[in-house]
């Protein structure tokens, strides 16, 4: 996931009188239970909706069940788009749009779902880079995984992009390693490296694309996704 692996902290803190900053503190320590009972507690304008859909985005990354994670995500999208829809200019509420969306698209359950969902991911991601200029850790690596995704497009997906896209980005694996390995340096998260070594894979450099696998399969998770994603490190591995 992309956020700091923390599972302690503000135990101390009653739900009574929790501030934002209070809120944004949980948030950044991985304490998505806390932040979301704080948040529920709270009237929900944009600030209060995109860091709700923040901490659906956290609790579902424990969820084992697909269906039962898919669910929750789109709690948290919709919440994120109507941040968004209250406050056109809210960076953080297009950039957890952007996260949640992105998320549904790689759970689609086939490849037509899958770009709808990505063509709104592009339309959220574009707000945010759009609205902060300046591109954080988690905004490098959803537009490298952009980037990725349709670098590795087959003809026939790519066919099916353009209906979708209208027009096609022009994106390739070096694109999507420029921001990859950017956001690595910010904080090195297992699914960056896991769509680093992706990428090496890609474009035939098979000696990287092991080393950033390897990093992965040999990580320890802190969640069920993060197993997930150690488990498909071990199996691109196992197929070489």
């Amino acid at each position: 996931p992309i956020a700091v692996p923390s599972r302690h902290f503000f135990h101390l803190q009653t739900m009574e009188n929790v501030s934002l900053e209070n809120v944004d503190q949980m948030l950044d320590n991985y304490n998505g239970q806390e932040a979301f009972e704080a948040l529920s507690k709270m009237d929900r304008s944009s600030e209060v909706e995109w860091r709700l859909a923040n901490a659906i985005y956290i609790l579902s990354n424990d969820i084992e069940d697909a269906a039962e994670r898919r669910d929750k995500i789109n709690e948290g999208f919709e919440l994120a788009a109507s941040a968004f829809e209250k406050d056109p200019t809210n960076a953080e509420a297009a950039k957890q749009a952007a996260m949640l969306v992105g998320t549904l698209s790689e759970m689609a359950s086939n490849p037509l779902e899958q770009m709808k969902f990505g063509a709104q991911f592009k339309k959220f991601l574009d707000h945010t880079i759009e609205l902060a200029p300046e591109p954080d850790m988690v905004v490098l690596h959803m537009r490298g995984r952009f980037s990725f995704a349709i670098a590795s497009l087959s003809w026939l997906e790519r066919t099916m992009a353009c209906r979708v896209f209208n027009t096609l980005p022009s994106c390739t694996y070096d694109d999507a390693l420029k921001d990859l390995l950017a956001a690595e340096e910010i904080y090195p998260s297992l699914d960056t490296l896991l769509f680093i070594g992706k990428a090496y894979l890609g474009k035939g450099d098979i000696d990287k694309g092991h080393e950033y696998l390897t990093r992965v399969a040999e990580s320890e998770g802190v969640d069920a996704v993060d197993e997930e994603q150690i488990e498909e490190a071990k199996k691109i591995l196992d197929d070489f």
